[in-house]
């Protein structure tokens, strides 16, 4: 290229430099990324502001429905609470659901009895009714219709002691029953009333919903400080767990 051509090439080259040069290098493309620059700024400081609060929603959405699960499931396990041994602030809770044709239950009774008996007010004891067998609903209201004249252990503890007794037909248990108003020194005809009415059969229901809820699969089950436990427990096994939550309640 002559002399005069690469002239007349530079002239021509500045006339059109800004012709030629990228947009992102002209001062409206400068501005155009700016702008753009703030704007996927805002859009990504928006969106992990919303994911935060999505989160914070969900935890607390979770501890809500943790913190309610555990409220009911409290519930359930101590329900109405109406058959108390012991004292009502004790630091160990044994919920006993049970069921007086259970021959389970009646293995566990000697040893929850001895455990009342040694531990006293160290212990507080709750007894809900789970029935399975055929005799199992009449058999919890008489303990309850005792109960209503301030016998209900009483009762509990003759119920189990003689179970093989009361392994009749309903017939035949409604016709021995007011013997056991007699040995207990109830007022017999409250206590026929009573039974007649059913008038305790809501409880007795709502015991049963609420071992359903706990998903119980048998009797004797137990819970004890709300741990649950299966199956009969024998003195020495109560026992051992009840002075174990004590040497830990002393530490």
């Amino acid at each position: 290229m002559s002399l005069k051509e690469r002239v007349e090439y530079a002239a021509m080259k500045a006339r059109h430099e800004n012709k030629l040069r990228p947009w992102y290098k002209k001062w409206w493309g400068i501005i155009l990324i700016v702008i753009g620059t703030i704007i996927l700024i805002f859009v990504i400081a928006s969106g992990i502001y919303i994911v935060k609060q999505i989160q914070n929603i969900n935890n607390g959405t979770s501890e809500q429905y943790l913190a309610e699960s555990r409220q009911a499931y409290l519930k359930a396990i101590n329900g109405a609470a109406d058959n108390i041994y012991g004292n009502q602030n004790a630091t160990i809770t044994i919920v006993e659901f049970s069921d007086f044709a259970c021959p389970y239950c009646q293995q566990s009774y000697a040893g929850l009895k001895s455990i009342r008996e040694k531990y006293g007010d160290k212990v507080k004891i709750i007894y809900r009714d789970y029935p399975l067998h055929d005799n199992s609903i009449f058999l919890a209201l008489s303990a309850r219709c005792a109960g209503e004249q301030g016998k209900f252990w009483e009762a509990h503890d003759m119920l189990f002691e003689n179970q093989a007794k009361f392994n009749i037909s309903q017939k035949e248990l409604k016709t021995l029953m007011p013997n056991l108003a007699v040995e207990l020194d109830l007022n017999i005809d409250r206590f026929s009333t009573c039974l007649t009415e059913e008038r305790y059969f809501p409880k007795i229901k709502k015991d049963y919903e609420d071992g359903s809820y706990l998903q119980i699969k048998g009797t004797p089950t137990w819970y004890i400080n709300n741990a649950p436990l299966t199956g009969a427990l024998t003195a020495d096994k109560l026992q051992e767990i009840v002075e174990g939550l004590i040497q830990l309640g002393t530490k």
